[in-house]
């Protein structure tokens, strides 16, 4: 893992992460795709909410950037949509959007460093490790390798941690237990029920009885989402076996010699 910035392929795999989240899309991407095109091809260019998968972006991503940043990004000052499909579209590739965000991320580098005389990868992760949690939580008390991991990050801090450290590791770390709460779905359903209350309240001459039953299923389609997202928050992402920043440097330490070994392997004559 380079030193002073991320792989391609990193930022790739963390794209993959919030498309497959936020859009329920889970097939390959690669750098030369357009995103845009990709949207239209599975229907939901018009339905997309591209502000939630900004959030989502910056939060896998961990970092922040104004929105008149991704406005000049995606050309939004081009106001003609002929003129924006000719002109801007087709450079909006997965590589456009992994170098946008790269410019934005403080790296982080898990290379080995020398004990005793020796370079020593667990040590280097360990390392990287506490660099990654002071991102997460600048405010976080001094760990050791045998510190529980939860003893330091819990809730959203410990979720974004493990979300950071799954595209750093190329997806080579399973997803986290949670529950999933699809706001198009429900939004579809929602209005969906909208037109057939509506038509019922025609027949029955009841508008005032359709408003009452919508406002309270509104009242409770936001509610849910936020319940949703807290207890997910709460569910330990960590896998069996991984208790310690100790144990975590071992197991990414050994994931990282197999990438190595692979690599080598592929460029030997």
């Amino acid at each position: 893992m380079p030193a002073n910035t991320f792989t391609q392929e990193q930022i790739l795999s963390g794209i993959r992460i919030v498309w497959k989240e936020a859009l329920n899309y889970d097939s390959p991407i690669s750098p030369e795709m357009s995103f845009i095109e990709q949207f239209k091809a599975n229907s939901i260019f018009e339905d997309i909410d591209l502000c939630n998968v900004f959030f989502r972006l910056q939060w896998t991503f961990g970092f922040k950037c104004p929105k008149k940043e991704w406005d000049t990004f995606l050309g939004l000052h081009i106001k003609d949509p002929s003129e924006w499909e000719k002109t801007i579209a087709p450079r909006l590739t997965f590589r456009a959007l992994a170098e946008f965000i790269r410019e934005k991320l403080e790296p982080i580098s898990f290379e080995p460093i020398t004990m005793l005389g020796k370079p020593c990868l667990t040590a280097g992760v360990f390392r990287g490790l506490e660099r990654l949690t002071k991102q997460i939580d600048p405010k976080v008390r001094q760990f050791a390798p045998s510190t529980p991991i939860r003893a330091r990050l819990r809730g959203f801090r410990l979720r974004s941690f493990w979300s950071k450290l799954q595209w750093i590791m190329e997806d080579q770390l399973p997803d986290p237990p949670q529950i999933t709460f699809r706001s198009r779905g429900c939004l579809h359903s929602l209005i969906f029920k909208l037109g057939t209350g509506l038509l019922i309240a025609l027949w029955q001459r009841d508008l005032a009885g359709l408003l009452e039953g919508l406002g309270v299923t509104v009242a409770l389609f936001i509610p849910v989402g936020v319940v949703v997202a807290f207890i997910n928050a709460q569910l330990n992402p960590l896998p069996k076996g991984i208790e310690t920043f100790g144990d975590l440097a071992r197991v990414l330490a050994a994931i990282l010699l197999d990438q190595q070994t692979e690599a080598a392997s592929c460029s030997t004559p």
